[in-house]
This record gives C-alpha cells, sequence and structure tokens, in this order.
C-alpha cells in the first residue's frame, strides 16, 4: 500500500502550485513544489493518466489523488484563518476537553498512532430508536454500529472519517485524533462507496474507495487523504466487460489508521487491509 501512497504525490506538485497561487497571488514556495517523494513500491493506479505520469499509464490515479490530497490541504481552514498560529505553523492551542457523560466508554484511547495524539471523546453505547440494535454514538454527532468483529463490522459514515480533519492537520501542527476515529483502528469495518481500480492489468488487488465520484483524472470530485481509504484486496478482482468510468460498492477488511506525511503534509490516513468486496458489490474494470 506504501506504493499507492506514494504515488498519491506525483502530480500533486501541479495542483498544490495552482493553490498557492491562487490562495497568495504569487508564487509557492520551492521547498514545497519542486521535490518529489522517493517512491516506495511499485506503483499501481486507478485512472487515466494525466500530467508527467502519462508515460506510466498504470498510475494515474495515485497521481490524481496525491494532487487531490496535498492540493486540499492547500486551501487554509476557517480555523486557520482565524488562528494565527495555526496560519504561522506554530503550536496551535489547547482545545478545550470534551464533557463525557457518565456511561462514556474508552474504547480506542489505548491506541497508538504514530505521532498523533488520541484525544477522549464522549463515545456512548445506546439503543438504536428505529429497533434492538445497540450502536456507538460519538459526540453527539456520529453513528457507529456493530461491533468491529468479522461477523458484525463497525458500519460508519463518511462523514464521521472526515472529521479527523477538524483536529488532526499536520502541516499546521495539529496532530490530535478523536476517540471515534481511534476506536476503528485494528478493528473489523465496512464502508460504500466509489471504486476506483487500476488500469491497464488484467486483474486488480488494490483500489481506493471515495466518498465523491472521481475518474482518476478530471471528473468528479477529487478525493482527499480524510474521505478516501487505500484498499488491499484478499481475493483480486477479475478483468470483466466493459470499463466503468464509475464504480460503486462495499468493501469490508480491517481498518488501520495509519498517517502517510511528506514533510508534514498528509497524503494517506486509511487502509482497509485483508478485504473483501461485500455482497451485491460487482464493479466492472
Amino acid at each position: 500500500m506504501n506504493g499507492l501512497r506514494a504515488l498519491w504525490l506525483v502530480g500533486a506538485l501541479l495542483v498544490g502550485a495552482a493553490a498557492a497561487l491562487l490562495l497568495t497571488g504569487g508564487p509557492t514556495e520551492p521547498a514545497r513544489t519542486s521535490a518529489e517523494p522517493q517512491r516506495r513500491e511499485a506503483p499501481i493506479a486507478a485512472g487515466p493518466a494525466a500530467g508527467p505520469t502519462a508515460a506510466a499509464p498504470a498510475a494515474a490515479p495515485a497521481t490524481a489523488a496525491a494532487t487531490a490530497a496535498i492540493a486540499a490541504q492547500a486551501a487554509p481552514s476557517p480555523a486557520a484563518q482565524a488562528s494565527p498560529s495555526a496560519a504561522t505553523g506554530a503550536d496551535a492551542p489547547p482545545r478545550a476537553p470534551v464533557v463525557r457523560a457518565k456511561d462514556a466508554v474508552d474504547l480506542g484511547l489505548d491506541q497508538q498512532i504514530k505521532d498523533a495524539k488520541v484525544v477522549a471523546g464522549n463515545i456512548v453505547p445506546r439503543k438504536d430508536r428505529n429497533g434492538d440494535e445497540m450502536l456507538l454514538y460519538a459526540d453527539g454527532k456520529y453513528e457507529i454500529r456493530g461491533k468491529g468483529t468479522e461477523e458484525s463490522p463497525y458500519r460508519v459514515s463518511w462523514e464521521c472519517l472526515a472529521s479527523a480533519s477538524e483536529s488532526y492537520m499536520p502541516r499546521l501542527n495539529e496532530r490530535e485524533i478523536p476517540q471515534r476515529i481511534a476506536l476503528l483502528n485494528g478493528k473489523v469495518v465496512e464502508v460504500e462507496g466509489y471504486l476506483a481500480f487500476p488500469l491497464m492489468v488484467s486483474e486488480a488487488k488494490e483500489l481506493l474507495v471515495m466518498l465523491n465520484q472521481w475518474d482518476g483524472c478530471c471528473i468528479g470530485v477529487p478525493p482527499t487523504p480524510y474521505d478516501a481509504i487505500e484498499v488491499k484486496l484478499v481475493e483480486p478482482a477479475k478483468r470483466g466487460g466493459k470499463h466503468a468510468t464509475f464504480n460503486y460498492g462495499g468493501v469490508r477488511g480491517t481498518l488501520k489508521v495509519d498517517p502517510y506525511l511528506v514533510e508534514n503534509w498528509l497524503v494517506g490516513l486509511y487502509i482497509l487491509e485483508n478485504a473483501k468486496m461485500i455482497e451485491g458489490a460487482k464493479p466492472e474494470l
């Protein structure tokens, strides 16, 4: 999966530069736009080649994903605009502690996630209002269903996964992973989304599952590290039928919250290992 992550960076230089020009009206920093990170594995891709990677047909989605990953971070968040310390890269001020309910659980607080700090949230078990299923109600907003096992995987929304961006932004020296994200680490998770597969191969064992439609180049909404998951399948998906520009389906596997940073720029955050396509997901490659 590290190869896929490394390829997310190729091509990010162009969009990162464009985003910086739009924001600052001047040239970008040479250190941010002139060096390509070292590749760590053989490349794979999920879409038509574009830009500097046109000579390598199998590397396009990773390339465009990197473009989106870093370009998305180039635009300052409202928090960054309101906080001088964030805008200058200084240590961010401490956040107010979460008020926890008496029946809040400690799931995930023992997780060790690289250089991130896991911060306690308000994770409360409760019964589903529309049935007898038990779920975790996280921070008064997110519902996490299931038990995190193969028989009962966690089912979590993209909104919850993307909420990691509220406190984990390494380029702004904000490195807090909320408990609602940490408790998913190492657990079996099931998620549905738009799928991007490699091209020019007879079978695929790696893919991206994303919140938004994206063709790997210029159609749709490119993913960010917070709303895309790198997936490694146990059994390869066979090539068959006509290639579909957009595929939608579900995958199930063991989720790793594994930040991949290049000079404090977040390139990837989530990996799904030992994954399988869930019933009903029949993508065409």
